[in-house]
C-alpha cells in the first residue's frame, strides 16, 4: 500500500468519500452498505470515480488509489485507528488531556499489544518478499486475539491488512471547480464539517451529500446526548454546504425541508432517489432447490420475524408486550406460533435485553438472535409466515423490500417512510397502538388467509430497484450537478 494514485488533472473527478469504509471490519450493514454497493458500482462503470478518506489528523481529504480503495471495499483490509477520534464528535475525549509528547509511551503503556501489533504490520505491509511478509505474519499470530481477530482476520480465516494511517497509500486532495465529492457514509461521525465548508470556501466543488433520515434531530430521545449534539452540528453545516442533497422517501425531503426552514439554513437542491435491494440466490444457484434448515425449534410457516438492531426506536418493547398478551389469550400455545428477533442490541436497551432474555413466560415462544449467518439468515427469511417492522421511525425501511422480495407480507408500522415503502404490499399501523397491533397479529397467527390478498399482490405487482439500478439513477442525477462558480462560495455559517 505504498504506491501513490496517480491520474490525469485535466479530467472532472467524482470523488467517494469512503471514510467509514476504511475503519469498518464487520458485515457490511446499514448505511455502509449502500456506501459501498454505490462505491463498486461507480468504480466499475465511471471512469472518473475516484476514492477518498477524511484524515482526521490534518482535517482533509486524502485521495486513494483505486486499488486501495478496492481492497477495503471488499474487506480485504481496515484502518487502524489507535490514536484517530471521530473528527465529528463534540467535545474531548479522555486521552486528549495527555500532552501530545507524551501520547506514544502513554499508548505502549496502556495499549501495548495493539502498538507491537501495529509496529508489526508497518513492516509486513512493507515487507520486501512474500517470504519476509509471512515471517512477520507468524509473528503476530500469538498476538491476534479477542477484539484483534475480528480486525485482522476474515470470516474465512485468511488476514486482512491492518492499516496504519501512516502505511495508507494516499495524498492530500487538491480540489477543483469540476469536482464532485459525493458522501454517502457517516458524515456526522467521521468528518469535520467545519473544514469542509472551509475548504469549498476557499476551493469551490461541487458536494453531494445523501441524507437517510434526520431521526436522531427528531427524535432525540432516542439517543444519548453527545451523539445528538454531533448529529446536530454536521447538518447545521452540511445541509447549507451541499449543493445536492438527496434523500431515499419523499417523507425525509420533506423533514429536511422543514427542518431547514425552522433554523433559517438555506438548502439548494433535494432529490429523491431509491435504496437497491438485491436477495441473493441460493448458494448452489438452484432457484428450486431445498430449503435451508431453520434454526432449532421453528417450524416454517409457524413463525413471525422481526429482522433490526434492538433500539429503542424500532419497537421490540412493544412485540413483547403484544406478545404477552397474546400468550395471556392462548394464542401461540393454540398454534404453535412463534416469534424471532435478530439484532444485535444497540444503545439504552440493557434492560429491554435482559427483560427478553429472562422472562420465563416468552421461553420457548419468542427467541432473540444476536447474529445470524447468511445461510440461517435466508432460511429465517423463506420459511417466516410473515414480517413485523414497527419502528417509530424509518427513513426508508429496507426490510420490507427484502421481505416483498421474497413474497413475504409485512406487518408495519406508520413511522415515517414506511408507508410510502408498504405501498400496498402490507398494512401499516400506528406504533403506539398497542391493541391495533394485538389485534392484527392475533388474526394473522390464527388465520392465514387474512394476510392472502397482501401476499397475491405483492407476487403479481411489486418491483423494487436491484443495487446497480439505484446506484445508476443516483449517479445519474449526482453528475448532473452543473460546475461550481469560479469564484470562493458563500457558505453561511450554522
Amino acid at each position: 500500500m505504498n504506491s501513490q494514485p496517480a491520474m490525469s488533472d485535466a479530467v472532472p473527478r467524482l470523488l467517494l468519500d469512503l471514510s467509514w469504509s476504511l475503519r469498518w471490519a464487520g458485515p457490511p450493514v446499514g448505511i455502509l452498505r449502500v456506501e459501498r454497493e454505490f462505491a463498486r458500482w461507480a468504480f466499475a462503470n465511471l471512469p472518473a470515480a475516484h476514492g477518498v478518506f477524511f484524515d482526521p489528523a490534518t482535517l482533509q481529504y486524502r485521495l486513494l488509489d483505486r486499488a486501495t480503495a478496492g481492497s477495503f471495499l471488499g474487506g480485504d483490509a481496515v484502518l487502524d485507528t489507535l490514536g484517530l477520534r471521530d473528527p465529528g464528535r463534540v467535545g474531548r475525549r479522555k486521552s486528549d488531556r495527555v500532552p501530545a509528547a507524551l501520547r506514544p509511551a502513554a499508548r505502549w503503556l496502556l495499549q501495548s499489544r495493539h502498538m507491537l501489533l501495529q509496529t508489526l504490520e508497518r513492516r509486513r505491509l512493507a515487507a520486501a518478499s512474500p517470504a519476509a511478509a509471512a515471517r512477520l505474519a507468524r509473528l503476530q499470530a500469538p498476538l491476534i486475539r479477542g477484539k484483534y481477530r475480528g480486525l485482522m482476520v476474515k470470516p474465512d480465516g485468511t488476514r486482512r491488512d491492518f492499516v496504519p494511517l501512516d502505511a495508507l497509500a494516499s495524498r492530500p486532495v487538491d480540489f477543483r471547480p469540476d469536482d464532485i465529492l459525493v458522501c454517502a457514509g457517516a458524515g456526522w461521525s467521521h468528518t469535520d464539517i467545519a473544514a469542509i465548508r472551509a475548504q469549498k470556501q476557499a476551493t469551490p466543488f461541487r458536494l453531494a451529500l445523501l441524507c437517510y433520515d434526520i431521526i436522531p434531530i427528531l427524535f432525540p430521545q432516542f439517543y444519548k446526548p453527545h451523539d445528538v449534539e454531533s448529529f446536530t452540528h454536521y447538518f447545521e453545516g452540511a445541509f447549507p454546504a451541499a449543493d445536492l442533497v438527496l434523500v431515499n422517501s419523499r417523507r425525509v425531503e420533506t423533514d429536511v425541508q422543514a427542518w431547514c426552514a425552522s433554523r433559517g439554513l438555506p438548502l439548494k437542491e433535494t432529490a429523491v432517489v431509491p435504496l437497491g435491494a438485491d436477495i441473493p440466490a441460493p448458494a448452489d444457484g438452484a432457484a428450486d432447490g431445498p430449503a435451508p434448515p431453520l434454526p432449532h425449534g421453528l417450524e416454517p410457516q409457524k413463525f413471525a420475524l422481526f429482522v433490526s438492531t434492538i433500539e429503542p426506536r424500532k419497537g421490540h418493547r412493544l412485540l413483547y408486550e403484544t406478545w404477552l398478551r397474546l400468550l395471556q389469550a392462548g394464542v401461540p400455545q393454540r398454534t404453535g406460533f412463534k416469534l424471532v428477533f435478530v439484532g444485535r442490541p444497540g444503545w439504552m436497551v440493557e434492560d429491554l435485553v435482559r427483560t427478553l432474555d429472562g422472562d420465563a413466560r416468552i421461553k420457548g415462544t419468542l427467541l432473540r438472535l444476536d447474529r445470524a449467518d447468511d445461510a440461517t439468515m435466508r432460511a429465517l427469511s423463506l420459511g417466516c409466515a410473515f414480517g413485523l417492522y414497527p419502528s417509530r421511525y424509518e427513513g426508508y425501511g429496507l426490510p420490507l423490500v427484502e421481505a416483498f422480495h421474497l413474497g413475504k407480507a409485512v406487518i408495519a408500522s406508520t413511522g415515517g417512510s414506511l408507508p410510502e415503502v408498504a405501498g400496498p404490499f402490507s398494512p401499516c399501523l400506528d406504533p403506539e397502538d398497542g391493541d391495533a397491533w394485538f389485534a392484527t397479529l392475533q388474526r394473522w397467527i390464527e388465520d392465514p388467509a387474512a394476510r392472502a390478498p397482501y401476499e397475491a399482490t405483492i407476487r403479481a405487482s411489486f418491483r423494487h430497484p436491484g443495487w446497480r439500478e439505484a446506484a445508476a439513477l443516483f449517479f445519474a442525477r449526482v453528475t448532473a450537478l452543473p460546475v461550481a462558480a469560479a469564484a470562493p462560495s458563500e457558505v453561511p455559517a450554522p
